[in-house]
């Protein structure tokens, strides 16, 4: 309720912050009636009451209530802002509260915190207000380590770190009998799971991340903050370890824009002391259905890389136009060795599509002919390599890895995600070994244990994780290569994006010669000219 009168110097205003971890709205409504009852006895009316319920120590939120208020004495609407204790007002230091204080006392306001006693009107006070102010900031410093490290140590062990569980899952707790044990697990959502099953089941069928997002639409499901679900969104969910009931890490950004810092999931697991991702119980999709669906999707994107026009987006992934035909882009054009894209029922020169005759004279090849006689001469010359000569073996491992990677994509994701875990662990281990020899920081007995019991779980992490690299990584059997028939059947059955990846990784040039006249039956066979890459020998 706000209160108007004549004369501002007769009007004081309340300003209360609800700590989320600390007070509930009972504690905001008995610091109001402290504070409205050291008004009354001053004499004086309490204009409005001002609530907040954000972060008072984090760069960059936005505090509107906060803000209101204080432009509300600036403008001289009310005559005292006070607040029943300093940390109330703001967990960022003197530098904050400073700027506060002097602006009060530029146009005679006060700043009055009731617990601590403090009157900015008091000269004597400005000090006590810097030690109450820069106390509370350390306050909120000791407060953002303790809640770190205890989120740290709970994460090996399976439990929730905290936040929001991923769409079709809940938390729930481990301990509902102990206030003090907060540990939690992931379970499925009575009324989620089913929609969120039906989207992983729809991206494991190959469906995109658009089309799921308009069935969620035309279905009338929301996500949880109850806004339509988008690509992003949806592909967003289906990358987040904690859909498939797996423990991730976080990191610190702050928003370019507006300075807002945030806590963002990185997509890194927390690996345990046995070196193998750490559960925090049941999820969407397994372990497995993730990697598999994280495949799919990578495969229809492409990661920006730093440039003039992806200023701010490196590292971010932008969708990708997928080819329709086997050859579009791999064969080039005879006349001026620019790509060739299907048209119909023909594959002909881009350069001249696009730019006209001044650019090309242009030529067309049948594209159905060109798609089999490019099939049969690789095939054929696939089978001709000799598996006793080390430079075959060296095309033919390099074919067959690839080919069985895009045929078990969740195996190439989980060995690039082992290797990245391998540098993660090693970069741990040489910090720890830093802190030990150099700094000092395991001291006496205790730290000595310390550092060998620590030691040995990054050293058991590391081994455990290269015994799984080395079975991810062994050899791939060549023999269906070295058949005819069974190379061709594995063809016919391969997918399109996988068949040009096949050929783009064993053609150093594919070109299109022109026909000689208009009418020319020179068959296609004849007029593709493949070039196929020199095999070197590998280490």
């Amino acid at each position: 309720m706000t209160t108007t009168t004549a004369d501002p110097s007769g009007l004081a205003d309340i300003f209360l912050r609800r700590s989320t971890l600390m007070d509930d709205k009972a504690t905001l409504d008995a610091h109001e009636d402290v504070l409205r009852k050291a008004i009354e006895q001053e004499g004086k009316i309490v204009r409005k009451v001002w609530r907040e319920e954000v972060s008072a120590s984090k760069r960059g939120v936005k505090r509107e209530e906060f803000d209101a208020a204080i432009a509300s004495v600036l403008s001289r609407e009310t005559g005292a802002l006070w607040v029943y204790k300093l940390d109330r007002l703001s967990r960022r230091g003197m530098g904050h509260v400073g700027i506060v204080l002097d602006d009060f006392e530029r146009i005679g306001a006060a700043l009055r915190a009731y617990a601590d006693s403090l009157d900015s009107r008091n000269p004597n006070h400005r000090i006590i207000f810097a030690v109450a102010a820069e106390q509370a900031r350390s306050e909120a410093i000791n407060i953002g380590v303790r809640t770190r490290i205890g989120k740290e140590a709970h994460r090996p062990l399976g439990h929730w770190p905290g936040g929001p569980a991923p769409y079709g899952l809940k938390s729930q707790r481990l301990f509902p009998d102990d206030s003090r044990r907060r540990a939690a697990q992931l379970i499925r959502h009575p009324d989620e799971y089913p929609i969120a099953r039906e989207m992983a089941d729809r991206l494991l069928g190959g469906e995109s991340a658009a089309s799921i997002a308009a069935w969620t639409t035309t279905k009338g499901h929301l996500t949880r903050r109850g806004k339509r679900w988008r690509a992003s969104t949806v592909a967003a969910w289906a990358r987040t370890p904690g859909t498939a009931g797996l423990m991730h890490r976080k990191e610190r950004v702050e928003d370019p824009e507006t300075g807002r810092e945030y806590w963002r999931v990185t997509g890194d697991l927390v690996l345990g002391l046995d070196g193998n991702p750490v559960r925090v119980g049941d999820g969407v999709v397994t372990p497995e259905e993730r990697l598999r669906i994280v495949s799919i999707l990578n495969s229809r994107t492409r990661e920006l890389t730093p440039g003039f026009t992806n200023a701010g987006k490196a590292g971010k992934r932008r969708g990708t136009r997928q080819a329709q035909s086997l050859l579009t882009g791999i064969l080039k054009c005879g006349r001026c060795e620019g790509p060739m894209v299907r048209g119909g029922k023909q594959y002909r020169c881009l350069r001249r599509s696009e730019s006209g005759p001044q650019a090309c004279q242009g030529m067309y090849i049948d594209a159905a002919d060109a798609d089999e006689a490019v099939t049969e001469r690789w095939q054929t010359w696939v089978t001709t390599l000799d598996p006793e000569d080390p430079y075959d073996v060296d095309v033919l491992m390099k074919i067959a890895r690839e080919w069985y990677g895009h045929q078990d994509p969740s195996r190439r994701l989980r060995l690039q995600e082992a290797k990245a875990a391998i540098e993660g662990i090693t970069e741990r281990r040489d910090k720890l070994d830093t802190a030990y020899y150099v700094t000092g920081s395991f001291t006496g007995d205790d730290g000595e244990r310390r550092y060998q019991t620590l030691k040995a779980a990054l050293d058991g992490q590391l081994a455990t994780l290269r015994a799984e690299i080395d079975d991810l990584s062994h050899d791939a059997d060549l023999t269906p290569l070295l058949e005819p028939e069974e190379l061709s059947d594995a063809w016919g059955a391969a997918d399109l994006p996988t068949k040009r990846l096949l050929l783009a990784l064993t053609l150093k040039r594919l070109r299109a010669v022109p026909a000689k006249h208009r009418g020319d039956r020179t068959p296609v066979w004849d007029r593709v000219a493949p070039e196929w890459v020199t095999a070197q020998p590998s280490a």
